[in-house]
């Protein structure tokens, strides 16, 4: 049969069709999990599991095609605004603590939160149908509407017995939103992986959750510990500086050696065979105090002085002389610099860029995702309760217990400090970029400057607290 110029036969067509479809490899949900984490797991025990991998899983009481059309009490506390909070107003609370100052403190956690999770809640809801529905994102989602509907619920408080129950709630409300922040990087790796947002928009998602988060937490967190210290020192008076109770006056040298010491800890667990690990040399003002909260500033030193130490090694292998992190401390009137230099190498002007993004490449992902599996101890699962009709509800049925004693063990769970003390073989690549949004939230900044072939040159400015305390910043809800 003769064709004419430019037409193909049908069966060239389909040929060519099958071929294009037949060569693109298969796409595997766990494509980012490696064979040898799967060797303990039964094949069929996860087959069980294969229903649940729909928009709409059995496991979850809010996710059905029902739960959009229900949104009108969301949507009615979505479009109210925040009150917008201070360092200042946060301590004026606690500067001189009285029975009704505590009562106030209540109520406003009490109408705030339902207001910052709907919100948050709503930005879930506008998110491409398959960004939200990724199975981290969908945690958080349940579990941010599980809190909403349940606080939204909660009667007002008039006495410091009601408020020591509603501290019981928020205590266990903290404990049960520990895993989100894993399900939230998780997700972001995994939506990297699909390329299903550009990198602009997951940044600006992930930013916007982050500084939510900590707002949230700062916010619940301050009340708890003014509850706390009222129960202990009633009418108790604070110096005219007071922050917080979260926010401690700490030696920024001492806090860097303390860093430094786990950081060498858990590096000789990987490196055995090296005798010696580069020094940390801290120059400049050493007597330089901040107030700030200890996990923060834990967590922004730990991720880049860890980065600082591997990379000296590294680049150094073999060598008798590992050359010092040096590190210097620049104390201004309302500001702290540190700037923390290494001879590790340099990055690629090209890498430099993308740094501080929580997008990644689809074979950078999966191997952060493989190491999320591996991380000891990280809480993936949410404690959350339902009535037996479905609803939600924040179960505190340990009635033996005080509320003093839910505090001291609820200071002994972080997920920060979950993501320090893992195995440092475990990269996961978002250290960086969660640095730079709680560097930012504080209204401070993190710069890094890169000589390849040499070393780095990473500058942390923090702000004083003291000084920024009128500053609305605590509106991030």
């Amino acid at each position: 049969m003769i064709l004419k110029k430019g037409i193909k036969c049908k069966n060239c067509q389909r040929s060519l069709v099958n071929k294009r479809f037949n060569s693109t490899p298969p796409i595997s949900s766990f494509s980012y999990i490696h064979a040898d984490a799967l060797s303990d797991i039964s094949k069929e025990e996860i087959a069980k599991h294969i229903k649940n991998l729909g928009p709409f899983p059995t496991y979850s009481n809010i996710l059905n095609p029902q739960h959009f059309y229900q949104n009108a009490v969301l949507l009615d506390y979505s479009k109210k605004n925040p009150h917008p909070v201070s360092l200042r107003q946060l301590a004026g609370f606690g500067n001189t603590l009285t029975k009704q100052k505590i009562i106030n403190s209540a109520n406003f956690v009490r109408i705030e939160l339902p207001i910052r999770l709907a919100m948050r809640i709503r930005d879930l809801q506008t998110l491409p149908f398959g960004v939200v529905n990724n199975f981290h994102l969908a945690q958080i989602y349940e579990s941010y509407y599980h809190s909403f509907n349940a606080f939204r619920k909660i009667p007002k408080i008039h006495t410091i017995e009601e408020n020591e129950e509603f501290c019981k709630t928020l205590s266990t409300l903290l404990d049960d939103h520990l895993f989100n922040l894993s399900h939230l990087l998780m997700g972001a790796l995994e939506i990297s992986i699909a390329d299903s947002l550009p990198q602009q928009e997951l940044d600006s998602f992930m930013s916007s959750m982050l500084r939510s988060r900590i707002s949230r937490r700062v916010i619940v967190e301050e009340h708890l510990s003014l509850s706390e210290n009222y129960l202990k020192k009633p009418y108790d008076k604070k110096s005219p500086h007071f922050l917080g109770e979260m926010f401690q006056t700490c030696n920024a040298a001492d806090q860097f050696h303390q860093v430094s010491r786990m950081i060498k800890k858990s590096l000789s667990e990987k490196y055995p065979e090296i005798d010696y690990l580069p020094d940390l040399e801290i120059e400049g003002d050493l007597q330089s105090e901040l107030q700030f909260m200890i996990p923060h500033l834990h967590y922004l030193i730990h991720e880049i002085l860890k980065n600082s130490f591997e990379a000296t090694i590294k680049y150094h292998k073999g060598k008798d002389y590992l050359p010092p992190i040096k590190v210097t401390i620049i104390d201004s009137k309302k500001d702290i610099l540190f700037r923390i230099s290494d001879q590790g190498g340099g990055i690629n002007h090209d890498k430099l860029k993308s740094i501080w993004s929580f997008g990644k490449s689809p074979e950078l992902a999966r191997h952060s995702l493989a190491n999320f599996h591996r991380i000891p101890g990280l809480q993936l699962y949410s404690n959350l309760k339902f009535t037996a009709s479905g609803s939600s509800k924040i179960d505190t049925t340990e009635k033996d217990i005080s509320f003093m004693d839910m505090q001291q063990r609820a200071k002994n769970k972080s997920t920060l400090n979950d993501l320090m003390a893992r195995p440092q073989e475990y990269k996961l690549g978002m250290g960086l970029p969660m640095c730079a949004v709680y560097a930012d939230y504080w209204n401070g900044k993190l710069e890094m400057n890169s000589l390849e072939g040499y070393g780095s040159d990473t500058s942390l400015t923090l702000s004083k607290l003291g000084y920024h305390s009128n500053i609305i910043q605590l509106d991030r809800a």
